[in-house]
């Protein structure tokens, strides 16, 4: 009898397979022959689609004898095509860019429903074109101050680019530019991010409930693509301003088979010093990258990308006199390459395939006459990674595959020449670390109403005789109320092998990234959030509400009194402790019309908690915010001129600062004091609030061949004093005739106004 069963079994099921047939293929910028991302590929009458992934692919298996295809996305042409559906067949589409009316406006990367309908939480699918309309400083528009707008990000302060996810911590952000590791992603000492936003294609935030093919952070995946180049036609666009300019050429290298794409900019305040220098001295800052990559059609199932980036900071300064010279001179950087080829098995098997490769490090020279001290630090990967898709059918997609990384870590590595001995002494040693992860992810849609994404990292990371392993669940669970409306609830749980040591309140370059060891654990992080999703008007307002709790443990801090300057061997002055934050962000966007953007509304609570400070109790975490404020706007008055403002309003940072200050005299002298600061607690003292409006004007040209337009952008247009940071000081004061201890504030930025021409051709 069990012999008969599976005969019977295929007999069965055989008529139903022969019946199914699948379409897949890529969808395409007809103009550009770019892919686009998460496009709807949909058959109406069945009820029933899928969108495209990362790379433009789709796959759809349908039981039918035709069938009539519709693929939208958003700001293009919808387009249709009946077929027959008599066997399995590769169908790609093109499609066009929307003549759009001023009441038709809709800036997003996202179908209209995408935030209610899939089994995802926590991820906002970021439009480049929409940051760059808005106001920024000095008119350069970047991409993590646009993060910082949303809800759920914090800013790390005035200016700055470093944003704070959900109370973690900075290192807790893990950045990827076409799947390459970037770990300082700041030019500036953290003022202005590494990304050109003209080289960006599509950008991805995830805070929480983390697809499985992402790990090895806490608090949040930012997933950024380069431009792929146009495959159809030649086109460059760029832009001058008045601390730097940029440019970016794209076009193809043999018509819808290959293109290419270069970027680059530069900030040249060195150059606008330089004449107003006295002689024998030089001072100056600049900064440069370069972005590149190469995009090769191989045949229908394979395709070949080529990518890099490298970006390096200058600071220097030199005093030449009769008698001797001294040179101070800091350079730092990144430098990325990724190799990635996309192969189609068959219509329901896609994979990618990477080597990457990426680095970063600072030098530190300081000279005097012929005395010279080197200091380098560094982190560099070697990456190797491949990635499934496999579709089952519409309601079902599962994504798996495997990483590698090996890690070299160099700390500190000290160089001494002196003119006496002319000797070279090298301090230092570098730490060799392997990182690997396994994983499968399943999303899949139960009922019309139910959805589940579900998946499971095996990471495994191995130092000398150190190692750690682990098993890290992911699961979203999707409830559709109605046609508009849904919501959902989410688990996570990460592990994090590498740390960054920062005793900064700003991105400095020499921030030490060290691995973990048998001393430095892993950190570790639960979190479970819960949310509701609604639109109203016809998908033309987008809001939800979220609620989180995060777990963390094995959390890192300084201990008091630390010597950590350039030094080698860190371990002994760490602490290690525990952390958890809670909050909820509300968020409602407009999608259309002539006025468009959102507000973003964060309440939230973060603390740490370490045995060897504050005496064992709980402090806030230093970018704990009470409330966080974010309003957008972007207005079209006409084809050439529209109007943006961004309005911030945050709760002040928490700082260690005295409380007081008790002097002593000095051996019996009344006019000779030595002192000694007391404190009230860490993080005891907290900054006042933080509140800025910008505004930005924009006015456009067309021509038939090219088309430009000049931004003016306002900083803090009501000249804001906001707190950068603050310092102790002493008052006479006459009516008690005795000093009095107060705390004085820093601002750093007042209202600043800019100008900046753009152009594309």
């Amino acid at each position: 009898m069990k012999n008969l069963l599976f005969p019977l079994f295929l007999f069965l099921i055989l008529p139903e397979l022969s019946a199914q047939k699948t379409l897949s293929g890529y969808v395409r910028d007809a103009q550009s022959g770019e892919i686009l991302v998460g496009a709807i590929v949909a058959v109406p009458q069945l009820k029933t689609g899928t969108y495209t992934n990362n790379y433009g692919f789709y796959s759809l298996t349908l039981k039918a004898d035709s069938a009539i295809i519709r693929v939208d996305y958003p700001g293009y042409n919808s387009q249709f095509l009946t077929l027959i559906l008599d066997q399995n067949q590769s169908i790609h589409f093109s499609l066009t860019e929307k003549e759009i009316s001023l009441d038709e406006v809709v800036i997003t990367e996202q179908k209209a429903r995408e935030n209610v309908e899939k089994a995802t939480m926590g991820a906002i699918d970021i439009n480049v074109s929409e940051i760059e309309m808005l106001p920024f400083i000095a008119g350069e528009k970047d991409l993590l101050k646009g993060i910082q707008l949303l809800p759920g990000v914090q800013s790390g302060g005035e200016a700055s680019a470093g944003y704070y996810v959900r109370g973690g911590g900075a290192d807790q952000n893990l950045i990827l530019m076409d799947e390459a590791i970037v770990y300082n992603p700041f030019h500036m000492a953290g003022y202005l991010s590494i990304f050109n936003t003209d080289a960006i294609r599509n950008v991805t935030l995830y805070k929480g409930s983390y697809p499985a093919n992402f790990g090895g952070r806490l608090s949040s995946i930012l997933d950024i693509g380069m431009k792929e180049g146009n495959m159809k036609e030649f086109h460059g666009e760029g832009g001058i301003g008045l601390i730097s300019s940029k440019i970016t050429l794209e076009g193809p290298i043999a018509k819808d088979r290959a293109s290419f794409m270069v970027s680059a900019r530069r900030f040249y305040w060195d150059l606008l010093i330089r004449p107003f220098l006295p002689p024998g001295q030089k001072l100056g800052y600049n900064f440069h990258d370069f972005n590149a990559k190469i995009n090769y059609k191989i045949s229908d199932k394979d395709r070949l990308f080529i990518s890099g980036y490298y970006g390096r900071d200058n600071l220097y300064t030199e005093s030449k006199t009769p008698s001797d010279t001294s040179l101070t001179r800091m350079d730092w950087g990144n430098i990325t390459f990724t190799a990635r080829w996309n192969h189609l098995f068959g219509p329901k098997l896609f994979s990618n395939t990477s080597f990457i490769y990426s680095n970063y490090d600072y030098k530190v020279i300081q000279a005097y006459g012929r005395d010279a001290t080197v200091l380098f630090s560094g982190i560099k990967d070697v990456n190797g990674k491949i990635d499934f898709d496999y579709y089952p059918n519409p309601r079902h997609r599962i994504k798996f595959g495997l990483n590698y990384i090996y890690h070299t870590f160099t700390p500190s590595s000290t160089r001494i020449q002196t003119a006496q001995t002319d000797t070279l002494q090298v301090q230092g040693r570098s730490r060799f670390v392997h990182e690997s992860a396994a994983y499968i992810n399943d999303e899949i849609a139960i009922t019309d109403r139910f959805g589940i994404n579900a998946g499971l990292r095996a990471p495994l990371y191995v130092s000398g005789q150190t190692t750690y392993y682990g098993l890290e669940p992911r699961l979203t669970l999707k409830y559709t109320l109605g046609p508009n409306q849904s919501i959902k609830a989410g688990y996570t749980l990460m592990n994090q092998y590498v740390h960054l040591v920062s005793s900064s309140v700003i991105s400095l370059p020499f921030d030490i990234w060290t691995p973990s060891s048998e001393v430095v654990k892993p950190q570790v992080a639960h979190q479970g959030a819960l949310g509701y999703f609604r639109n109203f008007l016809n998908d033309r307002y987008e809001t939800s509400v979220e609620l989180y709790y995060k777990r963390m443990s094995n959390q890192i801090d300084y201990r008091e009194g630390a010597n950590f300057f350039f030094r080698d061997d860190i371990e002994p002055e760490l602490v290690f402790g525990k952390g958890w934050a809670y909050g909820g962000e509300f968020y409602i966007r407009k999608r259309s019309g002539r006025l468009t953007g959102w507000i973003g509304y964060t309440l939230s609570w973060s603390w740490r908690q370490f045995d060897d400070l504050n005496l064992g109790r709980p402090y806030p975490a230093k970018y704990d915010r009470r409330h966080d404020l974010s309003v957008v706007a972007v207005y079209k008055f006409n084809e050439k001129w529209s109007f943006s403002s961004t309005f911030v309003y945050g709760s002040g940072h928490w700082l260690t600062v005295p409380s007081g200050r008790l002097f002593v005299p000095v051996n019996g002298w009344t006019n000779s004091f030595s002192w000694y600061d007391d404190f009230s607690g860490r993080n005891g003292y907290r900054l006042q609030s933080y509140h800025r409006l910008d505004l930005g004007l924009r006015y456009v040209v067309k021509k038939p061949k090219y088309t430009y337009a000049w931004h003016i952008d306002i900083y803090n247009s009501y000249n804001r004093r906001n707190p950068f940071f603050v310092y102790q000081d002493f008052v006479f004061d006459s009516r008690a005739n005795a000093r009095q201890f107060v705390t004085r504030q820093v601002s750093l930025l007042p209202m600043i106004p800019s100008l900046t021409w753009v152009f594309n051709f």
